[in-house]
């Protein structure tokens, strides 16, 4: 398949990835020298965060027309989940001296726009709208492999999940369902999934800056 919409897309999120790349999250997090603090802030918002995104794929699962796209899908929803709360398991239960936070306001604004998308948009939209964190994960997966301390780093399970091949499979595979609907929509949906994929892509970089300043509610 030519992946038009999808490689057009993500031209325009490059700058964006390379500044998700170059944030101090992700730079310490490879070194290994990230606080257990910052961390342990981290698992937990993207805890309440796949609470959401897993219902969102579910729902999704039951819009998409083709049997096989649907079972991928409901794939994402259970599989994903379940490998991503086994590592959730592990590392909060390393980090019990920290009092759990509660969810943030940028976690709280990525769930609820997800969830919005979803109510009020297209299927095609709601497609793009996830897809960001399947593929900004495995971007960053295989950045920190290819770049990370790996003499006893703490994060070194976390990085070989994003950067494993499983993830990949699965990745590739989201991608090529939501190219699908793209060259099946209109130049209008195209347009609106292309602002909802930046929007997310956006938000990406915000949960990772949230999770570094461990962000409170200001009022």
């Amino acid at each position: 398949m030519n992946y038009k919409w999808f490689s057009k897309t993500i031209d325009l999120v490059h700058p964006l990835m390379n500044q998700i790349k170059n944030h101090a999250f992700i730079k310490e997090l490879s070194e290994g020298t990230l606080s257990a603090e910052q961390f342990h802030f981290y698992m937990h918002q993207d805890a309440f965060y796949l609470t959401i995104y897993g219902k969102v794929l579910g729902n999704i699962a039951t819009q998409l027309k083709d049997p096989d796209h649907s079972l991928d899908y409901m794939s994402f929803a259970n599989g994903t989940i379940e490998v991503e709360k086994a590592l959730h398991k592990e590392f909060i239960s390393q980090l019990e001296g920290f009092k759990p936070p509660e969810k943030s306001p940028t976690c709280s604004l990525y769930t609820g726009f997800l969830t919005e998308v979803y109510q009020y948009d297209s299927i095609e939209v709601s497609l793009s709208a996830v897809l960001p964190c399947f593929w900004i994960y495995k971007e960053v997966g295989d950045y920190l492999l290819s770049i990370a301390n790996t003499n006893n780093n703490p994060y070194q399970k976390w990085m070989d999940t994003y950067g494993g091949e499983d993830f990949s499979n699965s990745v590739d595979r989201a991608i090529e369902i939501t190219e699908y609907y793209a060259q099946n929509a209109t130049s209008k949906v195209r347009e609106e999934m292309t602002e909802a994929f930046l929007k997310t892509a956006q938000l990406e970089w915000m949960f990772w800056d949230s999770a570094y300043r461990k962000e409170k509610w200001p009022v």
